[in-house]
């Protein structure tokens, strides 16, 4: 064999292979770390929507059951069927209560009578009550729980989980004025007199996501400025109206 054959390459030749090689896997790596954080944002972000309609949708189902009548048989003397209509609410028990205050203190109840529905929020059908009243409030794990104040041994379970803040106002019906006035639980004179609930969350990643920079113009529900610790954070409003109640409105 020839000493030509057998000349390998120039140090400068390696410098720049070594270089280029370098090149390609930094790129790689900066390739797959961007590829990850976007994983891991959008993971995030699908988390913390889907809890917050599970939050908003329970809210919804369970307000436009509020107040809401039923239709009862009844033989009258003739011996013919005839058809009854039930009361808007049980004696004695609101269908409608709410109590302002922190994220830990508000709550709102929302009952309709158990022969129109018998599950509550969490899904149970054995209440022996009349009425079916689902209380939501947040806990300490910073979570939505809810539980039927009717059903005996029921305790909170959880709803949704990330959710930080929860707030509630009441658009409550003034008949002698014919207007609207948007209320906290404690401003409301009637609940009786409400027709619809805006209701906020604000809704929190369970992980860091990023660094992040506190943003001056995104505010919680209380108009709050939202801590930057890196997770991803939503606030979502949602009004929905009572839709048994008219009330004379014109």
């Amino acid at each position: 064999m020839s000493a030509h054959s057998q000349q390998g390459h120039t140090l400068p030749e390696l410098l720049i292979g070594v270089a280029l090689g370098s090149l390609v896997i930094a790129a790689a790596v900066a390739a797959y770390s961007a590829s990850t954080h976007t994983w891991t944002a959008m993971t995030a972000a699908d988390a913390v929507h889907a809890n917050a309609r599970m939050a908003l949708r329970s809210l919804r189902e369970q307000t436009h059951l509020t107040g809401a009548t039923y239709l009862t048989r009844r033989d009258n003397r003739e011996g013919r069927m005839a058809v009854d209509m039930s009361a808007s609410e049980q004696t004695g028990q609101a269908a409608l209560t709410g109590i302002n205050g922190n994220k830990y203190t508000e709550s709102i109840t929302l009952a309709h009578w158990h022969a129109l529905d018998a599950a509550d929020c969490q899904g149970n059908l054995n209440s022996k009550q009349a009425t079916v009243s689902n209380q939501y409030k947040l806990n300490t794990n910073k979570e939505l729980t809810c539980k039927d104040l009717n059903l005996d041994n029921s305790t909170f379970q959880a709803l949704a989980e990330g959710i930080e803040d929860f707030q509630l106002r009441y658009a409550e019906f003034n008949p002698a004025h014919q207007t609207i006035q948007w209320k906290t639980a404690d401003q409301v004179t009637a609940m009786s007199q409400v027709l619809a609930i805006d209701v906020c969350v604000r809704v929190a990643s369970i992980n860091v996501v990023n660094s992040t920079k506190t943003n001056a113009n995104l505010k919680g529900c209380q108009s709050d400025t939202i801590l930057a610790d890196g997770r991803l954070r939503r606030v979502f409003k949602r009004v929905t109206t009572l839709r048994n109640r008219d009330l004379g409105m014109p």
